[in-house]
């Protein structure tokens, strides 16, 4: 890949100690002839990492997420320095920065094309999640009642405490610890996971890409909860039903070219 002349870092300064992360990764891109523009302003400034080769981001996978429709909207690849304890999407650690960002600044990358889900109310105002959609009882300790169908066919009704529906990446999420499944992020679907099934039969479906998912909310006592990416999915009380397909556009994420997606399981998850 071409080598990056130009890179932005955006900074969560509510981190402790993400401030000097970012005075050490300006120093190693600046050593390597890399020119930069920087921010601590988290949300990032709207169209802040137009043009740039590459955005660099100082904090966790939260951190990482809020930038993803910026990201997206201007083709620019994230790069996540890590800042939290079980990230996934956060490429490299502080203590790998030294060692492989000179590999990468030189051209030694690849990006891959995460998929997302596009995700609408039955007002028609579409929007994008990386990692899930999750439609929850509006009442602690209270079932909530959801239809869910492919398309005009039924799939299931569903008394439980919500349902999460994953993109490959989010299924190391909220969908893993709900008792889905693993997914390798080069998939093409969509998860569907009930959160504390009344039924015990209750379990994960797998959805190809290109069908259409409406969830109908059914006699429930309060507004169901609806979030995306764990922040709330729509400035007001959505009207049902709701739609869930797997989006057209994608979440450009750059990574060294030998980075193992299974030797991050291996590490996050403790796997032998």
């Amino acid at each position: 890949m071409k080598p990056l002349k130009k890179i932005a870092i955006v900074i969560n300064a509510s981190k402790p100690g993400a401030e000097d992360l970012a005075t050490g990764l300006e120093q190693l891109a600046k050593s390597n002839g890399v020119s930069l523009i920087k921010t601590s302003e988290f949300p990032c400034p709207s169209g802040f990492i137009e043009g740039v080769d590459a955005c660099f981001i100082v904090g966790g996978d939260g951190t990482l997420l809020g930038m993803m429709n910026e990201a997206v909207r201007y083709k620019v690849p994230v790069v996540g320095i890590r800042h939290g304890k079980l990230g996934f999407l956060a490429t490299f650690s502080p203590e790998e920065m030294e060692d492989s960002l000179p590999v990468l600044f030189s051209g030694g990358y690849r990006i891959r094309y995460r998929s997302m889900i596009e995700y609408q109310d039955a007002g028609g105002m579409s929007k994008l999640a990386l990692n899930d959609l999750v439609i929850k009882s509006g009442t602690n300790g209270r079932l909530a009642r959801f239809s869910v169908h492919m398309e005009n066919e039924r799939v299931a009704d569903f008394g439980c405490d919500g349902i999460v529906f994953s993109t490959p990446t989010g299924s190391t999420a909220y969908n893993l610890a709900a008792g889905g499944p693993i997914v390798h992020p080069d998939a093409q679907v969509v998860m569907m996971t009930p959160i504390s099934a009344h039924t015990l039969t209750s379990r994960s479906v797998v959805f190809p890409a290109g069908v259409s998912l409406q969830i109908k909310a059914l006699d429930n006592v309060d507004d169901p909860l609806v979030s995306a990416d764990g922040q709330p999915a729509f400035e007001k009380i959505p009207d049902f039903p709701i739609q869930v397909t797997l989006a057209e556009k994608t979440f450009p994420l750059l990574e060294l070219n030998d980075h193992s997606y299974f030797r991050v399981l291996r590490n996050k998850l403790k796997w032998g």
